[in-house]
């Protein structure tokens, strides 16, 4: 089983929308750690703000099966005992040797450390009450936790940080309680960390949680990519977008991260309705650990185990014939199973809600028909929880039986060999398309990897979908109840692509295909730093310019950023602006936190992206979509508190290209960064895309007609005036001609004149003034 046991750090959340998947998102603000307290009434032996651990504390005997207990009673620390390390990477290697292996990465504590009876607990002299659990585990590159008995009160704030500060997961609160009672931290960087938790004295009830589960990261997943030391393993699978696949079913295919512990594949699938109900499909195996050893699990199982998974949508190499990991923040949290067939090794299982409309997603057709052998088969996966993979096989598959002590006999196509890549550890359940692109079934196993660039020859063994279309047996599930509700009796069905009359588009100045590279720019001696970034210089912003033929609206953008020193960017502001010629109105800001959503023991979690090792692709999304009329719009960046960053920037291919990057000074304003001397001035874009659809804008309301105009305009020195002076405060709105919002001034009682921002001479105006209960407009022309 092509399963990988990986304890999975690796996914950035994305804000979601529902209500059932609010456990997971957290909300911002800061641990009391790094704020200023005032002096503080300690309570409970506490004499500090911040738990520290004791230079020898003792750790309890004992395995993963034992509970530890604090190496010194009152202080909220927890040492987790030792455990034989060289014996578990023993019995991994034999796991990945075996055609049922696995891939794991951290080793499992079963805790129980309540925050009630141990958490070390300080009470502020305004009646605030901090509680904080120090847990360490030797020689852990990260930690996770599962939360159980989670509930917490309006007010309340659950942090978790590492013992130096320099990882902070949070804010979580009451928006993250849940029925199940459990939240899933994603893991934090080191060997030490701190869990805090405060609630100010107007609560209605005091917050509780235990800590239920500590997983220690044995395998330094959580500082890279995992299988960026691959080299061999992953040398003859194409990434998924640099290969022939087509487009839709790439955007169809998800990794599964399942219990905090396990990395599979999964894939969105259509039903016979096109109502995008969100199922996807996946390998039973995925789920029970324990079935390559015969043993079956009870329908209480699957779903407990299908309610920790969290989806990572897009996870793609973004630019060919790079190291850049692809976008972590598209996640999505928990499942219900809907189809568990073991004997045949299917899952069928539902997400809690439809991808958002940002995500692209698209619902991949199947083929439930025999007619699914014969051609060409193409899969796409995530080995090893890595980017999406390619594989091609030009032969016909052939039925046959894989593992018959655990499998039903004759339920498994067979791929005798790989034309182009292989599988690996983490693509068990991806899927498997015919030459029409339908889905005929995932993976269950085989003994297919790299030789070298090339496969090696072996072969994979892939579950037949249609042997579980329907079944006369009672109480047996069947794929046809869920896949052609309507009993339309069809075998098969094209893909759904719910964004198909209105496509998204990611708007990008770069060409790579045309030669176009990503390069750091660093300023010359005897300055210091980034051309586009971080520096000594008083650049104090950065743009990319884009230019629409028709009106957009703006989801959110993509920035590609090279390896930074550390994970917190929480200094980065991303901004749009509208303008002319430069940047000009200030349509809207978003904070730059990245992140991606993690299970472990106490729920669902987000945590700070690894930005540290690998250049990243980032996707920030607005809190809501922008709308651009027709022409330019800028997507910037602005660095505050002395936080290193940067973005790439283009080398371009064509000496001919237009420059689209802009660099503002404090002193200057707004550059073109091909005239800005103090750096190399050189013609290049800034790694930034917006995420766009076609939209209309909303049109320039009809005024009523007026005896007499009462606003002149100066167009020699842009001054806007009334005719009279106000009896009132009023204001007067500024649109293009396309209706959108360029400026807003006001009039107070003795002011009758105000300057508008500076515009080309010609640009066209409308001012919009509210006086009492009339409305009244006039044409300007700057």
């Amino acid at each position: 089983m092509k399963r990988n046991g990986l304890f999975f750090f690796l996914i950035s959340l994305f804000s979601l929308s529902n209500a059932g998947v609010s456990a997971q998102i957290s909300h911002g603000g800061k641990p009391f750690f790094l704020q200023d307290l005032p002096s503080q009434s300690p309570k409970g032996g506490v004499v500090s703000s911040v738990v520290e651990y004791p230079a020898a504390a003792k750790s309890p005997s004992g395995d993963s099966g034992v509970s530890p207990q604090p190496s010194k009673e009152g202080t909220g620390n927890f040492e987790m005992p030792t455990f034989d390390l060289d014996s578990i990477m023993r019995e991994d290697q034999m796991e990945e040797r075996n055609s049922l292996r696995s891939y794991r990465f951290a080793h499992k504590f079963f805790t129980k450390i309540e925050k009630r009876k141990d958490a070390a607990l300080t009470i502020l002299p305004d009646g605030t009450k901090v509680w904080q659990i120090g847990i360490r585990s030797n020689g852990a590159y990260s930690i996770n936790v599962l939360l159980t008995d989670f509930e917490l009160p309006p007010g309340g704030k659950l942090f978790a940080y590492s013992s130096n500060y320099s990882h902070v997961i949070g804010s979580f609160d009451y928006r993250n309680n849940s029925p199940e009672k459990i939240l899933p931290l994603r893991p934090v960087a080191g060997e030490s960390i701190i869990i805090e938790y405060s609630e100010p004295v107007d609560v209605p009830f005091e917050g509780n949680f235990t800590v239920s589960e500590v997983n220690h990261d044995y395998r330094d997943f959580f500082r890279r990519e995992p299988g960026s030391d691959g080299g061999s393993i992953f040398s003859c699978m194409p990434d998924a977008l640099c290969s022939e696949m087509d487009k839709n079913p790439i955007r169809s295919t998800v990794l599964l991260m399942i219990n905090g512990t396990t990395a599979c594949t999964g894939v969105l699938v259509n039903n016979t309705e096109d109502d995008g109900t969100p199922y996807i499909l996946t390998a039973v195996h995925c789920l029970n650990d324990s079935l390559e050893y015969g043993i079956y699990k009870n329908r209480e199982h699957y779903i407990t185990t299908s309610g920790t998974i969290v989806s990572f949508f897009n996870y793609n190499r973004p630019v060919c014939g790079t190291q850049l990991k692809g976008t972590e923040e598209m996640t999505m949290a928990e499942t219900y199973p809907r189809v568990i067939l073991e004997r045949r090794d299917v899952a069928l299982l539902e997400l809690r809600e439809k991808p958002p409309v940002y995500y692209d997603a698209y619902y991949a057709g199947w083929n439930m028909d025999e007619s699914g052998r014969t051609g060409i088969h193409t899969n796409l996966h995530h080995p090893s929880a890595a980017v999406k993979k390619y594989g091609k096989t030009e032969t016909d598959l052939s039925v046959v039986n894989f593992s018959p002590e655990i499998f039903e006999r004759e339920s498994h196509w067979k791929v005798p060999a790989w034309t182009i890549g292989s599988t690996y550890g983490g693509s068990s359940g991806s899927p498997l398309f015919d030459s029409n692109g339908l889905v005929v079934g995932t993976l269950t196993g085989g003994s297919s990897n790299c030789n070298g660039s090339a496969p090696n020859g072996a072969s994979d063994y892939f579950t037949i979908l249609y042997k579980s279309w329907e079944t006369t047996e009672p109480e047996v599930d069947q794929l046809k109840t869920y896949l052609d509700p309507g009993n339309k009796d069809l075998k098969q069905q094209p893909g759904f692509d719910p964004n198909h009359e209105n496509p998204l588009i990611r708007l990008s100045n770069m060409d790579f295909s045309a030669g176009d590279a990503l390069v750091v720019s660093n300023l010359e001696a005897p300055n210091s730093g980034f051309v586009y970034g971080s520096s000594n210089l008083e650049t104090v912003e950065f743009a990319e310019e884009f230019t629409v033929e028709n009106a957009v609206e703006i989801f959110g953008v993509y920035l590609f950023v090279p390896p930074l020193s550390a994970n917190d960017v929480s200094g980065v502001d991303i901004s749009v602006y509208s303008g002319e010629i430069s940047p000009e109105r200030l349509l809207q800001t978003q904070t730059f936190s990245p992140k991606y959503l993690n299970y472990d023991s106490s729920g669902f979690n987000p945590e700070d992206k690894n930005m540290k090792n690998t250049g990243t692709e980032t996707f920030v999304l607005f809190d809501e979509p922008i709308k651009i009329a027709k022409g330019k719009f800028f997507i910037s960046y602005t660095i505050n508190g002395g936080v290193r960053f940067c973005v790439y920037n283009a080398k371009f291919a064509d000496a001919g290209k237009r420059n689209t990057a802009w660099v503002k000074e404090s002193s200057q304003g707004w550059i073109r960064a091909n005239v800005y001397l103090p750096a190399q001035a050189v013609k290049t874009s800034l790694a930034i895309q917006a995420l766009v659809r076609s939209t209309k804008m909303d049109s320039i309301p009809e005024f009523p007609e007026k005896t007499e105009d009462p606003l002149f305009f100066d167009s020699k020195n842009a001054v806007l005036s009334l005719r009279e002076f106000p009896s009132e405060p009023v204001s007067v709105n500024i649109y293009s001609l396309t209706g959108v919002l360029m400026e807003k001034v006001q009039f107070d009682k003795d002011k009758k004149s105000v300057s508008l921002a500076k515009k080309s001479k010609g640009s066209i105006g409308i001012a919009r003034l509210i006086l009492s209960n009339k409305t009244c407009s006039k044409k300007i022309i700057y």
